[in-house]
């Protein structure tokens, strides 16, 4: 589930790249995922403003508590 998230993360980042704000959530989204602190915040501006399938996919990542 991680790397289909990061896809379609990076996938939305790249079509929406003439606004700011899916570059500056998805950048921030990976950055999250790298590290592990996948909370239901980001996963859900991350469907917001990025990638639908992507912030789906990041509500099936292990949660930081």
């Amino acid at each position: 589930m991680e790397l289909a998230a990061k896809i379609f993360i990076i996938i939305g980042m790249i079509c929406g790249f003439w606004m700011i704000l899916p570059l500056v959530f998805g950048f921030i989204a990976l950055g999250k995922i790298k590290r592990g602190e996948v909370t239901v915040v980001w996963a859900v501006l991350t469907l917001l403003f990025c990638s639908l399938l992507g912030g789906i996919f990041m509500f099936f990542l292990p949660k930081k508590a």
